[in-house]
């Protein structure tokens, strides 16, 4: 087998091409099936005929009768007459018993001429009126009013009696007008198995069979319904009764029909389907040989496509295929090593940019960490307890834990109530300075839970109380908050000196820079974290879209808000 792979396609292609041999059995095969076919159609149709004929026989031999006993038996006397009226109703038993599989009810309609109009209807005393009927509604006494004399009436579900059980059938009438001052009605009504029974046997999925009477209305249908691609596929066959009249269309499956003939023909097949399996076996088990590899190769292609770098083929042989399996392999392992080489280098940038900005966060706030500070001011807070001085004591007391919470601990994201109660101890030092201006938070309380980046608010006060309130008049500073479906802003304004619009827009677009170039646009100074410093930290920490923005508050001041997301890390 290790011949090249040009050679096992030529073995392939000469083997396969014997299969023409074999074009002239199929066409043999196909004449013999138009043959059935036509032998098929021209079987359905006879039976069709003969089921015809059949029919139209037996309508005949009961129309006979019903002429023979309707025009010959009785005078229009007789059926106003008590003792001839009996005889009447017992031959109308003998009638319809004589045909009870094709008559369901027969009975006479007798209206006098006289001025009351006298009406008498007459049937066997083995039929049962159905209670309430009026028989004057139905088709067959409307035309008789009407002096219409019709021997076959439309298809109707009209009944009289309880015998009547087709849903749907044709009534027989014969009439006689003026018949010794009388005018006489006989009416037969046929049962709808006098119609189906002929076709029953003939009928089936292959072939549909309806029966109309001569103005087309239904009066037996096999077809349950079609569709216009039914009518198209179908082979129809019309045929007319030569007696009633009454129109055949017969619809045949040509599909159907041809599928039964080559089911049939199956059996002449055996040995062309003998020759073409082993045909098919040598040039099945030849193709294997060569699409096997293939095959492998792919699956193998499609596990690397999942990641899965561990894959190799396995080739035996040393023609085309094998050495495509063994350069496989050879680029799967330079691939590998690749892939973790630059792997390897990637997770190492990403580790050092982490690091680097954790430590540029932590720097910025321990801007701010002088330990000395709050333990001096702890020490003069004793002092003044110690003699009695309790401004004093409050000042430094709160001072202590204003210098306290940024060396508190090192987290960088806290919650909102931590970053409140931190911004009300530096409200609380700024009341003795600034004993009139009105604080004002609301709408916080769903807030408090929410995190926030460490000493974010606190910077924004001050730098309100440093900028704001510089004049002599009444100032507030409010604190409120919003929450949306993927982030909150809390909102810090107040209504002191503001910013003309050059420098709000300034500071808005310092505020779009890239973070990378901060650090050399910082305003803040030595005097503490500026609002610049703030937006640095939110970004460096949450990314775009979030940080600060400013804007003049509709009271005059400004009005700072700050973005931030929902969802920070699990506090």
């Amino acid at each position: 087998m290790n011949r090249t792979f040009f050679t096992k396609i030529f073995l392939s292609i000469c083997l396969v091409s014997f299969t023409g041999i074999f074009g002239l059995a199929y066409y043999y095969q196909e004449y013999y099936r138009t043959v059935l076919i036509n032998n098929e159609m021209d079987s359905v149709k006879r039976s069709i005929n003969q089921a015809n004929l059949n029919l139209d026989n037996q309508i005949k031999r009961i129309v006979n009768d019903l002429n023979y006993f309707f025009y010959y038996s009785h005078n229009g006397a007789d059926y106003f007459d008590s003792q001839k009226r009996s005889e009447v109703q017992s031959t109308l038993e003998s009638f319809r018993l004589q045909y009870s599989d094709q008559v369901e009810s027969a009975f006479i309609l007798v209206k006098d001429h006289n001025a009351n109009g006298k009406e008498a209807l007459i049937y066997d005393q083995n039929l049962d009126l159905v209670n309430g009927i009026d028989y004057q509604t139905q088709t067959w006494y409307k035309n008789f009013v009407q002096k219409k004399s019709s021997l076959w009436l439309n298809p109707s579900t009209d009944h009289l009696f309880y015998q009547d059980r087709s849903l749907n059938t044709i009534y027989l009438t014969l009439t006689q007008f003026d018949l010794q001052g009388h005018d006489v009605l006989f009416v037969v009504r046929l049962n709808g198995k006098l119609f189906s029974d002929y076709y029953r046997l003939l009928a089936s999925s292959d072939v549909s069979i309806e029966l109309n009477d001569d103005d087309g209305n239904v009066i037996y249908t096999s077809i349950a319904s079609t569709t216009e691609a039914d009518e198209e596929r179908a082979i129809k066959m019309d045929f007319i009764l030569g007696y009633s009249h009454f129109q055949v269309k017969t619809f045949i499956d040509e599909q159907s029909i041809e599928a039964q003939v080559s089911k049939n023909l199956l059996f002449d097949r055996n040995f062309l389907v003998l020759l073409i399996l082993i045909t098919l076996g040598i040039s099945f088990l030849l193709s294997m040989t060569l699409v096997l590899p293939i095959k492998k190769l792919v699956l193998l292609m499609e596990k690397v496509e999942t990641g899965d770098m561990d894959v190799r083929f396995d080739g035996k042989y040393k023609d085309e295929i094998g050495a495509l399996g063994r350069n496989f392999n050879k680029m799967i392992a330079n691939l590998s090593a690749l892939i973790d080489k630059v792997y390897v280098a990637k997770m190492e940038k990403v580790q050092m940019e982490v690091k680097q900005k954790e430590a540029k966060i932590l720097a910025l706030q321990n801007q701010i960490n002088p330990h000395f500070l709050y333990n001096t001011l702890e020490v003069i807070n004793c002092q003044a307890i110690i003699n009695e001085v309790p401004g004093i004591s409050r000042m430094t007391s709160a001072l202590a834990d204003f210098f306290r919470y940024p060396v508190e601990n090192h987290m960088i994201e806290v919650k909102v109530q931590m970053e409140l109660e931190y911004v009300k101890t530096y409200l609380e030092i700024q009341h003795e300075r600034y004993p009139d201006i009105e604080i004002i938070m609301d709408n916080l309380e769903s807030f408090l839970d929410l995190p926030i980046v460490k000493l974010t608010l606190q910077p924004i006060v001050e730098n309100a109380y440093k900028h704001a309130f510089s004049e002599e008049r009444d100032f507030f500073l409010q604190i409120s908050g919003e929450v949306f479906s993927d982030h909150y802003i809390i909102n810090i304004e107040d209504n002191g000196v503001g910013l003309d619009e050059e420098k709000i827009q300034q500071i808005n677009q310092l505020f779009d820079t890239d973070v990378q170039s901060f650090s050399q646009n910082d305003r803040g100074g030595k005097s503490g974290l500026g609002l610049l410093n703030v937006h640095q930290r939110i970004r460096l920490r949450y990314g775009v879209p979030f940080g600060l923005s400013i804007c003049e508050s509709m009271y005059g001041g400004v009005l700072v808000s700050v973005r931030l997301p929902l969802e920070g890390e699990k506090l």
